[in-house]
């Protein structure tokens, strides 16, 4: 009766520890072998965002969809406007507050070291490709750019685009840049606050933000109009997710799938069925998809594609290039006598290419010279 008693004790723990163990030798028969398979609280979550397949693979399909969502307009063609692509952004922008928690978490805080991160990791490719965009509107479009919007863009002023009607730089999906800059420098000002008091007070920033842009309706003020966006509530969802996701981890995958599906069918009933506020419509879906996918990272590691992971891996490249491949060839596809489908596919299929070239010839070299460059001046500093 004791060692039933006992058996009936130890069974939840010794099944656990064998589950651990089939899915460590699966990984490693992939080839995707993790030390943490399945963390059993939030500090055993692995603390490097390339250890989320999950995650890699939400980046890839993000920058994927708005590949798609850029190329009626560049093809001419196909007057084929899918509303639901653009929340590739918004996906962005919830796994952008998820990476700043995990990348900072259980380190030392500091702010300027934080920020001089932030600008080798994202600014340097950014100003590359900018360069690029500017000779390729030449180029391909016969459209000269002036110094005023060149040294806008390299800095992160947001104006008004007269040639396209919007408020963008010079290349034009750098306007999420923007954002993601003033995020950088409200997560870097309360670094030193606690986790609950850091996201109170960023939320506070950006409530009174939206509430100016309700209240005074700043339309004329371009830069002013452009930071009181309710799209940067998106950046604290992703924070809340960092700060859970050794809870979400542990959730059943039911619950992780259910959750997965609900986003998905609430963005496409949101974005075709009704005019929401887009924060409502896209971010709070974007936002339930990426805490549902975290919950089955277990799955993802043991059955999403790896060229998914990689994609992920180039994301930053094929989201800043693909632009640039769209002005080039998408002109000279669209003239040729073929499907419109099968050009799209053509130019897809370029774009990743293009992508995965810059992201290993460009984007890695790059920023791994920034890195030595900054570990040089905080040597000598």
């Amino acid at each position: 009766m004791k060692l039933f008693k006992f058996y009936v004790l130890i069974k939840p723990a010794v099944n656990r520890r064998i589950n651990d163990l089939i899915c460590v030798n699966i990984l490693r028969h992939r080839g995707h072998f993790l030390m943490n398979v399945i963390p059993d609280n939030d500090h055993a979550a692995p603390r490097r965002i390339q250890q989320y397949t999950s995650i890699q693979t939400l980046r890839g399909l993000a920058a994927l969809m708005v590949v798609i969502y850029h190329l009626p307009a560049a093809l001419g063609v196909l007057d084929l406007p899918i509303p639901i692509l653009n929340s590739g952004v918004d996906l962005f922008f919830v796994i952008s507050g998820f990476v700043m928690v995990l990348s900072t978490e259980n380190r030392h805080r500091d702010h300027r070291a934080f920020l001089m991160q932030r600008f080798t990791r994202v600014v340097p490719f950014y100003w590359v490709m900018t360069f690029l965009m500017v000779a390729a509107l030449w180029l391909f479009a016969g459209r000269g750019v002036s110094f005023e919007q060149i040294t806008n863009s390299l800095l992160f002023v947001p104006y008004l685009d007269t040639a396209t009607g919007y408020v963008q730089p010079v290349l034009g999906v750098g306007w999420t840049l923007n954002l993601e800059i003033l995020f950088y420098i409200l997560f870097a000002a309360t670094m030193g606050f606690g986790a609950l008091t850091q996201m109170a007070t960023i939320g506070v920033v950006f409530a009174i933000a939206v509430a100016a842009r309700i209240i005074f309706k700043p339309a004329a003020d371009t830069v002013l109009f452009f930071y009181t966006t309710p799209i940067l509530f998106e950046f604290l969802a992703g924070m809340a997710v960092g700060h859970l996701v050794g809870r979400l981890m542990r959730l059943p995958a039911f619950l992780g799938a259910s959750a997965v599906g609900f986003a998905i069918v609430s963005t496409l009933v949101m974005v075709l069925g009704f005019n929401l506020p887009r924060t409502l419509a896209q971010g709070i879906p974007a936002l339930i998809l990426v805490a549902g996918c975290i919950s089955l990272e277990s799955y993802f590691r043991l059955f999403a594609p790896r060229v998914l992971a990689r994609l992920g891996d180039a994301s930053y490249s094929l989201y800043l290039t693909h632009p640039i491949v769209l002005l080039a060839i998408a002109p000279v596809v669209a003239t040729a006598n073929v499907s419109p489908w099968l050009a799209s596919i053509a130019i897809v299929t370029a774009c990743i290419a293009v992508s995965l070239a810059s992201y290993s010839f460009i984007e890695r070299p790059l920023l791994a010279m920034s890195r030595m460059s900054l570990s040089a001046y905080q040597v000598k500093a």
